[in-house]
């Protein structure tokens, strides 16, 4: 089963109400048909439709967290959600039934009779049996089964705990209801970013997958990374504007492609922020490294490999500090990417998986590869992004340089933001990055 972790979102009450909903008594509705549910006078909405299974409704618990106040807590080690509507303790709970979601209302397990189907996922939504819950709740409930609309009515004022857990008097005529949860709202926004994130368990995702996500299926430790990720890419914007003057969304900017910029205009850029380079290192107390000409070999070779060399140098800029090296990767290295740097240094006996030894070697106890010649590094590199951009194998007439080439998942990264928490870890704003503080910044 999959394994949800609930919050302390604003949520069941509405279970409560939207609960003894349609099968509340006698609501039936044919397959195919839209159901309507009204809790207290306003009409409830969700990307999940109702599901009708064997002539019972079952709806998500999303539905009713985003529409009436309660508080919810996701007990991952005995597989229980925990309401408290009218009671806020929950230190003594009932026993866990293993391999089933228990949900406990106020202390006390709700039964579920035999013939329901138990608590289950689909779509990524915890869908719960409204009759169910419903009788264990104090609601006036009405089915129209020409309109298959159910009308909910508490028959008492309901409990309300806002956002910071403040708890607020209703009036029974004037019932607020939430419309959108503070953590479902964070997971939309964290959705159009459609940038790669870390996982607390190490996994990484895309941000768009979040948008079929339930604010149950995160716990609340994971909630405060991903306010932590949403405040770090708010500082970028995701309009990026191209040297063509068009306007694109920066997760759609390909890894493959024609560059935008000429050699001479990376060039022009490089001198332009020569001084700004060598006044920092001044002030850090660092002598200042002449900077390479790479831009024609970044523009040629990636051309050959329909790479975009242009960002690619940029990303190069990115990860050697305008080649002034402050990390463990030296300059005789050739290195301009951080190919095998790992953060220990190397033995001199990694395998070249293939790579040819003439133009890449190892050395113990420097960090990462040594490349043969500036042109054998900037190929590695462009090497490196094709496999996180394509399946392909290398074009015609091409050796391996790459010592790493064979271990990337081919084609995991096809685009800038999808080298966030992959090419870089965490790296929640790496491709943001190398787009709007460097490449953004020649043209």
């Amino acid at each position: 089963m999959n394994r949800f972790k609930c919050r302390e979102v604003m949520a069941i009450m509405a279970m409560l109400v939207m609960v003894v909903c349609i099968l509340g008594g006698q609501a039936r509705a044919e397959a195919g048909q839209v159901i309507k549910i009204f809790i207290n006078g306003s009409e409830v909405s969700s990307d999940t439709s109702p599901e009708l299974i064997s002539g019972r409704t079952y709806v998500p618990v999303r539905v009713i967290s985003e529409n009436l106040g309660a508080k919810v807590e996701w007990k991952q080690e005995t597989g229980q959600v925990v309401i408290n509507w009218r009671s806020n303790s929950n230190s003594s709970l009932p026993p866990s039934k293993q391999g089933e979601i228990q949900i406990i209302l106020d202390g006390q397990a709700l039964i579920i009779p035999t013939d329901y189907v138990k608590p289950y996922i689909t779509n990524g939504r915890t869908m719960i049996p409204l009759r169910a819950v419903g009788e264990a709740l104090n609601c006036e409930v009405n089915w129209t089964q020409e309109s298959n609309t159910v009308d909910i009515k508490s028959k008492t004022a309901l409990p309300f705990i806002s956002v910071n857990e403040a708890i607020k008097p209703l009036n029974n005529s004037d019932i607020k209801i939430f419309t959108v949860s503070a953590d479902n709202k964070l997971l939309n926004e964290l959705a159009n970013y459609r940038t790669n994130l870390k996982l607390m368990d190490g996994s990484v995702i895309n941000s768009e997958q979040l948008i079929n996500k339930d604010a149950f299926s995160y716990s609340a430790e994971q909630f405060a990374v991903f306010k932590t990720y949403r405040d770090q890419l708010a500082k970028y914007q995701q309009i990026l504007i191209l040297p063509t003057s068009e306007s694109i969304n920066a997760a759609d900017l390909t890894i493959t492609g024609n560059s935008y910029l000429t050699a001479d205009q990376l060039k022009k850029w490089i001198i332009i922020e020569t001084p700004r380079i060598r006044a920092s290192m001044s002030a850090e107390g660092l002598q200042f490294r002449s900077i390479p000409e790479l831009a024609e070999l970044y523009i040629k070779i990636g051309a050959e490999y329909g790479i975009r060399g242009d960002i690619a140098f940029c990303q190069a800029a990115k990860e050697t500090g305008f080649w002034q090296y402050k990390g463990d990767v030296q300059p005789w290295q050739n290195n301009y990417c951080g190919l095998w740097a790992i953060g220990s240094p190397l033995t001199g006996q990694e395998s070249f998986n293939g790579a040819d030894s003439s133009l890449v070697r190892f050395e113990s106890g420097v960090h990462g590869a040594v490349f043969a010649s500036p042109a054998a590094g900037v190929e590695a590199h462009i090497q490196h992004l094709y496999a996180y951009a394509t399946k392909n194998t290398l074009p015609p007439g091409k050796v391996l340089i790459d010592p790493r080439y064979s271990l990337v998942n081919r084609g995991i990264g096809p685009t800038w933001l999808k080298l966030n928490a992959r090419w870089a870890v965490p790296g929640t704003t790496y491709g943001q990055s190398i787009l709007s503080d460097y490449y953004k910044k020649i043209f």
